[in-house]
């Protein structure tokens, strides 16, 4: 019999790891932080400083098309064409020099200035919003306002006419199911919507295009047409640009606004102290994207051959980069499992880092403060519904948060 020590086989999709994934993120960073998972066929990093660096590492590609193709074996590649044409124009999805002029273009829509236009838009949302439950002690975090929050400030924020709203949130989450999900039994039935989606997606944008070149306005889509023609870019690219925004700013949003309720209603001593500290709330927001980071996991290709943690890493190899895992890394945050409100410093890696940082962070963070804020206020009892426990997402680990999370007040 050898001797020879065997790396063991970690399942990334489990039901429990999908459930809660920091007991393998923490077993993978203490045994094995840079893991070849043979089962599902990429690199896992799991420790902060390698993370961190792979965030800025140039021989990292952010292209990941290829890896949607691959998933299709012998079907042919028509069956998710209109997706990849959505796709091969994401700025998640480019490298610089591309990367860099569109990131030019859409950035001054994303600045605190842009962004704090918004401002009212967003607080006349939360109130209408929880108006409807003036009188009523109980309401579900996601289906009663994370899942409708996000979305509907996004799409005022476009300017999207109100009989086209749910149609565009819907297509823009079929395009966003399949973009984050690694790996899938219903695979093919997921990628199938997500084509037919992405066609009525192009169509709509293309429609309002069309729309504000005659009667340009204030919206995201006016002033991504201006931008685009002052920079020569094609305006058959611009859907690709607004469904990217808009599944950032929504499925992010949505997870954080849950995740965070979740946080510090399971840690009551941290809610009273934010309660009597309100002036702790920004704090407490990055604090809400550290301890439990929505999106735990992002994808990169390496475009030559490398080396991390002692570890050879082949060209085209792929490589899940765990910034949940970095955020729970106790070689850079102490007592990284403790929820800490008051936290300081705080660098976690929850919007990404490098050329490829969150654009909308800014707005994210501007939505929880305003959420969270009129929370407290409306809701000072909130507490988890002993009838109705919550019902976390379970479907991947590129995106955490929960499906339900009834709370009473």
């Amino acid at each position: 019999m050898s001797s020879k020590l065997k790396t063991p086989i970690y399942d990334l999709f489990s039901p429990e790891n999908l459930l809660n994934p920091y007991s393998l993120f923490k077993k993978l960073r203490s045994e094995h932080p840079v893991y070849f998972s043979e089962l599902n066929g990429f690199w896992i990093l799991t420790r902060y400083a390698d993370v961190y660096e792979a965030l800025h590492d140039e021989r990292l590609s952010s292209n990941r098309n290829q890896l949607y193709i691959n998933r299709f074996h012998n079907i042919d590649i028509n069956a998710v064409n209109n997706f990849i044409n959505l796709a091969s124009n994401f700025l998640v999805e480019a490298d610089p020099p591309e990367h860099t002029t569109q990131r030019k273009i859409v950035l001054p829509g994303f600045t605190n200035a842009a962004v704090k236009t918004w401002r009212s838009t967003i607080q006349e949302t939360i109130k209408d919003l929880l108006d409807k439950f003036q009188g009523k002690h109980s309401i579900d975090i996601v289906t009663d306002l994370s899942g409708i929050l996000p979305g509907l400030v996004m799409t005022k924020i476009f300017g999207i006419p109100e009989k086209h709203r749910d149609n565009f949130i819907k297509w823009a989450l079929d395009i966003g199911a399949f973009w984050g999900t690694p790996d899938s039994q219903n695979i093919q039935a997921i990628a199938s919507q997500a084509n037919h989606s992405a066609a009525y997606f192009s169509a709509l944008i293309k429609q309002i295009i069309a729309e504000r070149k005659e009667e340009p306005g204030t919206d995201i889509i006016s002033l991504l047409i201006a931008a685009y023609e002052e920079n020569g870019i094609d305006l058959n690219k611009l859907p690709s640009s607004c469904v990217e925004i808009l599944i950032a700013g929504y499925v992010t949003t949505t997870d954080l606004i849950a995740n965070g309720v979740h946080a510090l209603l399971e840690h009551p001593e941290e809610l009273q102290k934010l309660k009597d500290n309100p002036e702790l709330i920004n704090s407490a927001i990055e604090e809400m994207i550290r301890f439990d980071t929505p999106g735990p996991i992002i994808l990169r290709i390496a475009k030559e051959e490398l080396c991390i943690g002692g570890k050879n890493i082949s060209q085209g190899s792929v490589i899940a980069l765990a910034l949940g895992a970095a955020n729970h890394d106790p070689e850079k945050f102490d007592s990284p499992e403790v929820f800490d409100i008051t936290r300081s410093p705080n660098e976690h890696l929850g919007f990404g880092k490098g050329i490829h940082s969150c654009l909308g962070a800014i707005l994210a963070r501007m939505e929880l403060n305003i959420c969270f804020t009129t929370l407290l206020r409306r809701m000072p009892n909130m507490m988890l519904s002993p009838e109705k426990p919550p019902i976390p997402k379970r479907e991947n680990l590129i995106f955490k948060g929960f499906h339900s999370l009834p709370v009473k007040f």
